[in-house]
């Protein structure tokens, strides 16, 4: 009883410690099960045929392989495993990062648009990127992705933070429309509840 108690305190402590690590999350809910009636809700308030959106749901085991494919340790201990991600590609290179703990917070929502970072195109990184910090042909090869647009945006999300996914993916859509250009961008959507669901179990 005592190994299992410390097991699963071990795990949740990890679980805090990757999604909490850089930040306070703001509207947090729970998950123990993956809920598609939700995951369709947000999906369904997103879509919209003036973008190329494209949306899957990642497996923990997909999810993990991203997180290993990030090079430098710091960030993949603090910022790989956030619920909240945006990545902007031109062609393979990494040219913006966003995560939530690099937002500013507010109540139940997050400011995407910290020093007017989401007032160009790409935005300004939140971090410091070069093309060598992250692969997206190792991306691709993990989410099967097969576009080919000038511009790919990979925005990793989660139903635990629903309203704050919801109102990142709408910034998203937002700067691509006023300062970016629609025929040469793909969005793609990428749901790791499934990642986060075993961390959360007691």
């Amino acid at each position: 009883m005592r190994l299992k108690f410390l097991i699963t305190l071990a795990s949740f402590a990890g679980f805090v410690l990757i999604i909490c690590g850089c930040g306070l999350l703001y509207g947090y809910k729970p998950l123990k099960q993956f809920d598609s009636n939700e995951y369709n809700s947000v999906i369904s308030s997103v879509l919209d045929e003036n973008f190329k959106i494209n949306h899957l749901i990642s497996d923990s085991v997909q999810f993990d392989a991203y997180r290993r494919s990030v090079p430098d340790s710091n960030w993949q201990q603090t910022l790989s495993g956030q619920p909240i991600q945006v990545l902007y590609f031109k062609g393979d290179s990494l040219v913006s990062y966003h995560a939530n703990c690099l937002a500013r917070g507010g109540l139940l929502n997050l400011n995407w648009n910290v020093n007017h970072r989401f007032e160009i195109f790409p935005p300004t990184s939140a971090i410091s990127v070069t093309h060598t910090m992250l692969s997206l042909p190792d991306i691709r090869k993990i989410y099967n992705l097969t576009d080919n647009n000038e511009y790919l945006i990979i925005v990793f999300w989660s139903t635990m933070l629903s309203k704050v996914s919801k109102k990142t993916i709408e910034t998203v859509k937002t700067n691509l429309i006023r300062y970016g250009n629609l025929d040469k961008t793909s969005i793609v959507l990428i749901n790791t509840d499934k990642y986060y669901i075993p961390l959360q179990k007691n």
